[in-house]
């Protein structure tokens, strides 16, 4: 979404339309100094912002030595702005921190952090306390620590409304905030069904609405034309974004913000021609030229077909476009000629001049790449495939779509720094390629109904990387270190199923042990997908999830799945074999999207009346590239175990209940394995368990403790005593000297009382963060909360299954397997009819190293 582009853009034209250099001329106290500062200011107006960086370090450096803590506070502040210039909005927000005399890091804060650090901009200069707070508010947004950032920019407000310039500075960066608010609560919950969802969505867009309004209002007192530009473009995307906004009870109407637009649009482009030309006024012109092309897809029946009528009245996009061209050009900014040459392709394919679309496409995509601009590379070259897509040109399309693919490669680490887009429109601006480039790559050769194997090789690669892409952007970081890996290097007794989810159909890739040995399956349907998703959710809701369920029913419907997953390949995994006769013993399925939520061990074969677990052990994987391959052997084992079967602090500040069977599930723990320690009640903190973890080798780790697994890594933790233990922190917590040490890491990692956030399509993919961020080869876990006895019961078996059998080898999957059948069949001591139920044995899953 382009209005998230103007995030640097905000505070960058508050200096430079007014002439306002950070630091005032009393700060520099020589004129060594001062002509630092100002030609640091000069180059970042120019877009040469390494330069910028590079100059205003030298002056931190003079500041420094002549003792002006004012001016190296300054300095830094202008450094953080030239970094967001870059786009590298971590080290940005880091340099704001570190100005103000904190050595903390954006991405590790907290609530508590925070508490300490805001007295901090407190300092005798007021006006760099506030462009401070909004640098750091700016720099959580871009870590997407939304509520924190709110925060920020609250403590900034006294400050904010001194000038009308900082008042509309103020309230463009808290319209970003909410929209970014909505933005989440659309990524997360697609089709926002529940009621709550709505009304959060529709109040957190009409107060960006209002903000945006505002601050465009506020601007145009004082004559700052740039914001006024700003408020009001951000206004109308917004708009865009949400055409069927219904009114809230007490508030603006759709219709006002339509009025707004039809009076300012008229003054904003008359503004545009006054301002001397910027980087970044440029960069708003192309935005603005979008917007009016996007404009011409509203439905007559819309409020805002008003507002479409209106622009016929105005300068053309095409018109606004060549304007930014010639400008471009002018600055000689590169990145901006291909950016609004690219707009221009756009525009042609939107009116169906395909020709014209790809001639200005390559054009604006030999532009880029001669500046090396592979971030604006890539998406023309996307931009290419599309328009080939419409020219029923698919051999050049995938060359196309392959070209964006590679360039993303290179890209996939950085992008993931610098550019925001993708944390709050990873579904929208990235995953779509991987999909397009996998849809083409997956269709028939001529004469047969099956791809060739070169293709469906390279679709597995393609899966692989997108798995990678969605845990980095899961953790807006590179932690994720992959390496190429065989199958039978890791396992030769098993087989990896790859299904994906198009629009008309399901495609599965089977992977078996051996050189390129794949299979290919696929059943077609119209709007497949939706209604996938539908009958998935159908199944989650009344089967899986319930502890009265309709047996025949929900096993039909299982079996549906497993007719699409299993069965095309029945003969290649050897069906009719017993688990022990048979070569593959072991599925594992590296799943996607809405499918990461539903056990594949519960899939049901009608034919021979059993669930797929009775037949195969079975794990999942985020990706075999990021399997390290190594078996657990039982004279290895140390267990460090924690808990609480009381009502913890941090359980009574969530509301939740005690788990009074963890005890029984500690001390059956404790019987059974022959090295084991225990951090309980009062004892179970972070702080004792980094301790622990440190001080001895343990390479299982099993946690009894309430937490939740989400797509949202800030909503993805679990609970010890005193208080909550983010995701994010799992590296320090699990890994740090241990890993350091010796190769002995985390083995398994057991989280037996968690669960996947309600209402999140892609909660699973927070199981697999967890994985990776602990540095835990393998994790045992819940996609959903269980009765905690049963809990007990399926933990004792597990442990008895792995530390009990003959064989010196341990592999988890197989013990989670044999507990699972023991429960399938009433073969446990308590209640074994009740736990016959898919409800208390199918949660628990297996997520990485099945060995």
């Amino acid at each position: 979404m382009k209005i998230i582009k103007l995030l640097a853009i905000t505070l960058l034209s508050f200096y430079f339309t007014m002439g306002i250099n950070i630091l005032p001329p009393t700060l520099a106290q020589s004129s060594t100094t001062a002509n630092l500062v100002q030609q640091g200011t000069q180059l970042l107006q120019e877009g040469k912002a390494e330069a910028a960086l590079e100059i205003w370090q030298e002056a931190e450096e003079l500041y420094r030595q002549n003792q002006n803590q004012t001016g190296m506070i300054g300095t830094k502040i202008n450094q953080a702005q030239a970094l967001t210039s870059l786009g590298f909005y971590q080290r940005s927000c880091n340099t704001v921190l570190q100005a103000f005399g904190n050595d903390l890091e954006c991405d590790r804060l907290t609530k508590s952090d925070l508490d300490n650090i805001l007295p901090k901009f407190q300092t005798s200069n007021t006006s760099l306390d506030f462009q401070g707070l909004q640098m750091l508010a700016n720099g959580l947004m871009a870590s997407g620590k939304l509520e924190l950032s709110q925060q920020v920019l609250e403590a900034s407000r006294t400050g904010a409304y001194s000038t009308n310039n900082t008042k509309a500075q103020f309230l463009m960066n808290l319209g970003n905030n909410r929209l970014y608010q909505a933005q989440k609560i659309v990524n997360i919950n697609r089709n926002t069904s529940r009621e709550t969802n709505k009304r959060k969505l529709r109040s957190l867009v009409h107060l960006s609405l209002s903000n945006y309004r505002e601050a465009a209002e506020t601007a145009s007192i004082d004559n700052h034309k740039l914001f006024q530009i700003q408020g009001t473009i951000n206004n109308l995307s917004l708009l865009l974004k949400f055409p069927q906004l219904k009114p809230l009870r007490h508030g603006n109407s759709l219709q006002d913000y339509v009025d707004f637009q039809i009076e300012n649009l008229p003054k904003i482009m008359q503004n545009l021609n006054q301002i001397n030309p910027t980087s970044d006024s440029i960069q708003t012109i192309i935005q603005l030229g979008e917007l009016l092309i996007n404009l011409e897809d509203i439905e007559p029946q819309s409020t805002l077909a008003q507002l479409k009528h209106k622009i016929t009245e105005l300068t053309p996009a095409n018109e606004l476009l060549n304007q930014a061209i010639q400008q471009a050009k002018y600055i000689n900014n590169y990145r901006l000629e291909a950016d609004g040459i690219g707009t221009q392709a756009k525009l042609n394919l939107k009116k169906g001049n395909l020709e014209k679309a790809v001639k200005l496409t390559n054009q604006a995509l030999f532009i880029a790449q001669k500046v090396s601009a592979s971030d604006i590379a890539y998406q023309l070259q996307e931009q290419l495939g599309d328009i080939l897509i419409k020219q029923k040109n698919d051999s050049k399309a995938l060359l196309a779509y392959k070209s964006a693919f590679n360039s993303l490669q290179v890209l996939r680490r950085d992008l993931v720094e610098l550019n925001r887009d993708i944390q709050f429109n990873f579904r929208d601006s990235i995953e779509p390629l991987y999909r397009k480039f996998l849809d083409l790559l997956l269709q028939p050769e001529i004469g047969s109904n099956q791809p060739n194997v070169a293709n469906l090789k390279a679709a597995v690669a393609i899966i692989e990387s997108l798995q990678l892409a969605e845990l980095e952007n899961f953790f807006q970081d590179d932690c994720v270190n992959a390496q190429d890996i065989n199958i039978e290097e890791i396992d030769e007794n098993a087989a990896v199923i790859y299904p994906t989810l198009f629009k008309d159909r399901l495609s599965v890739i089977l992977k078996l042990p051996g050189t390129d040995n794949f299979r290919y399956a696929t059943v077609s349907e119209s709007n497949f997908q939706a209604k996938f998703n539908k009958e998935l959710d159908q199944i989650l809701k009344s089967y899986l999830n319930n502890k009265t369920p309709n047996l025949n029913q929900g096993n039909s419907q299982l079996n549906k799945l497993y007719q699409w997953l299993i069965k095309p390949f029945e003969a290649d995994l050897e069906t009719d074999l017993e688990h022990d006769a048979s070569k593959i013993k072991t599925l594992v399925f590296v799943l996607e999207g809405a499918l990461r939520n539903l056990p594949m061990s519960v899939l049901y074969d009608s034919e021979r009346e059993r669930y797929l677990v009775e037949r195969y052990a079975i794990a999942v994987a985020p990706g075999l590239e990021l399997l390290a391959p190594k078996p657990l052997f039982k004279e290895q084992v140390g267990v460090l175990a924690a808990g609480t079967d009381k009502k913890a602090p941090s359980y009574e500040q969530e509301k939740l209940d005690g788990l009074p069977y963890v005890e029984r599930e500690l001390k059956a723990i404790k019987e059974i394995t022959t090295q084991s320690e225990q951090l309980v009640d009062e004892n179970f903190t972070e702080i004792n368990i980094q301790d622990k973890i440190n001080s001895e080798p343990f390479n299982i780790v099993h946690i009894a403790t309430h937490g939740q697994f989400s797509s949202n890594p800030d909503e993805t933790f679990i609970l010890a005593w005193d208080q909550p233990i983010n995701v994010r922190n799992f590296d320090l917590l699990l890994q740090t000297e241990n890993l350091q040490r010796s190769d002995r890491a985390i083995e398994l990692l057991i989280l037996s009382a968690c669960e996947t956030a309600k209402g999140d399509q892609r909660a699973a993919l927070g199981l697999a963060g967890v994985a990776v961020r602990a540095g835990a080869r393998s994790v045992l876990g819940s996609l959903w909360i269980v009765n905690d006895a049963s809990t007990a019961e399926l933990m004792k078996q597990f442990y008895q299954q792995l530390l009990q059998s003959n064989s010196s080898q341990l592999k988890k999957a197989e013990a989670l397997r044999q507990v699972q059948i023991k429960f399938i069949k009433g073969d446990i001591e308590t209640n074994s009819e009740e736990y016959k139920k898919p409800y208390y044995w199918s949660p628990f899953i297996i997520v990485g190293n099945w060995l």
